[in-house]
């Protein structure tokens, strides 16, 4: 079988399209949308949908990669009932994927989400006749995953293939020149990289991911102010102080039921009015053509938040998508590129959403926990130590070992004084630099992996194109 791609591209957006963006620029062109190229330093999508890194190529999704469905009103009548509909609907989400496949591998490491796509891959094996197997990442950490992927191996009875971090060395190359004619921004990139190459090798066909659980399954404590103005008010009090899994207020009830509560009140123009003087959070060294893009993808996630625009419809550009739904889409793309393996993700299903997004928001937060109500769907899916568990492995030493395995901060260093992104007005160099001391001086507990890491990677990309732009 062989891999469709994520986007397809054009050249121009006249051109035929195909499947690479490697392939839209072999007929000339290439020059470089900096604008584009700026935002992709601090994990920010295109300003206008679409748009690559190159004036003259536009990506859009492929729609052969989007699972269909005929969208419906269902009427679920409590959590409970809607967990055991929940556990029906990611099993669909999975049958979809999985059309076709006779042997799957499921990227995982013992977390939730990841351990129930396992669990639910085993048993569409056993009922189809195909086979299914995890692989895992396997390193030390706060919070670790391991302990649980053995509890959940012998639970199932599966396969489990572990990767070391330091295996990734020998894809260094996807970090130092990119994939598909664009850089390898994402910290983990290569690991991920590494560990589909590995289930290919152990004849995966496609393997799954747990990409956009996050987002669908944790809820948000600022629901239940909805049960308060719902006139509950004891029962929204009760379960706010009760919740669990989440980083604690001062004041849970004045942070997630008061301030919610009062802030709908508050006419859109006036909470526009108020945003504006709002500042979008950047890294010291941010130079001013990152910082305009920064301040102005700040204002459509305002606008996006309050769900109104002041623009008129017929003047809009079109809208781009979630920033961190567009970055999965582009690292699935980028793996899946470097791998020649597909990769698939039952949790960006659009009948799975549709689902979810169609139920209360506070259901979400079912039993006083985090991802309570998907924990509840997992009910005899999984293991009670994985199905209950509130920690989650920290990623910072698997990336740090990794880091070493290629020749440690020396190997960086070069990159450090930034100077394509300096010279393009992206990056401040001298700030930049105490960033990337500090970053080095602690790469198994920094903060940083997810601004410093990739600004070295699109400054080396750069560089490997002997100049940077056309």
């Amino acid at each position: 079988m062989g891999v469709q791609s994520t986007f397809v591209f054009r050249h121009d957006g006249l051109g035929p399209e195909v499947s690479r963006l490697t392939e839209a620029l072999a007929g000339g062109g290439g020059f470089v949308d900096v604008e584009t190229l700026a935002g992709r330093v601090l994990f920010c999508s295109p300003l206008i949908a679409g748009r690559t890194i190159y004036r003259d190529v536009i990506a859009l999704p492929n729609a052969r990669r989007s699972y269909t469905h005929e969208p419906g009103c269902i009427s679920v009548a409590s959590p409970i009932a809607a967990a055991q509909l929940l556990r029906r609907k990611i099993e669909g989400a999975i049958d979809r994927a999985l059309h076709g496949v006779s042997r799957v591998a499921v990227a995982t490491g013992g977390g939730l989400d990841s351990a129930a796509l396992l669990a639910l891959a085993n048993a569409w094996a056993q009922r189809t006749g195909g086979t299914a197997f995890g692989v895992a990442l396997d390193f030390e950490s706060i919070g670790d995953d391991r302990p649980h992927l053995r509890a959940l191996q012998a639970y199932l009875g599966c396969e489990v293939m572990r990767v070391r971090p330091e295996a990734a060395a020998s894809r260094c190359e996807a970090f130092e020149r990119g994939v598909d004619a664009a850089p390898l921004t994402w910290p983990s990139g290569t690991m991920e990289i590494e560990l589909l190459v590995q289930a290919r090798a152990a004849g995966a066909e496609v393997v799954l991911s747990g990409a956009g659980a996050d987002e669908l399954f944790d809820g948000d404590p600022r629901s239940f102010a909805a049960v308060m103005r719902a006139g509950r008010v004891s029962n929204a009090v009760r379960e706010v102080r009760r919740l669990r899994g989440f980083d604690r207020p001062r004041s849970s009830v004045a942070s997630w039921l008061l301030r919610p509560l009062v802030s709908s009140m508050v006419p859109v123009g006036l909470r526009r009015l108020r945003a504006r003087g709002s500042e979008p959070s950047m890294p010291p060294w941010v130079g001013p053509r990152l910082e305009k893009v920064m301040r102005t993808w700040h204002a459509i996630e305002l606008e996006r938040t309050l769900g109104t625009s002041p623009v008129p419809e017929a003047q809009r550009q079109p809208s781009p998508p979630s920033s961190h739904h567009e970055q999965l889409l582009w690292l699935r793309h980028q793996q899946e590129v470097a791998a020649d393996l597909e990769r698939r993700d039952p949790y960006l299903d659009g009948e799975l959403i549709e689902f979810v997004r169609g139920l209360p928001p506070y259901w979400l937060l079912t039993g006083g926990r985090r991802r309570g109500l998907f924990r509840e769907a997992m009910r005899g899916v999984l293991p009670e130590s994985v199905r209950l568990r509130d920690d989650k492995a920290g990623f910072e030493p698997a990336l740090a070992r990794f880091v070493s395995a290629i020749g440690g901060h020396q190997r960086l260093r070069p990159l450090a004084d930034v100077r394509y992104l300096a010279d393009l007005g992206i990056v401040r160099p001298r700030a930049f630099e105490d960033d990337f001391q500090a970053f080095v001086s602690s790469l198994e507990t920094s903060d940083a992996w997810s601004t410093v890491w990739p600004a070295l990677a699109v400054e080396s990309f750069l560089r490997s194109r002997d100049g940077g732009l056309s």
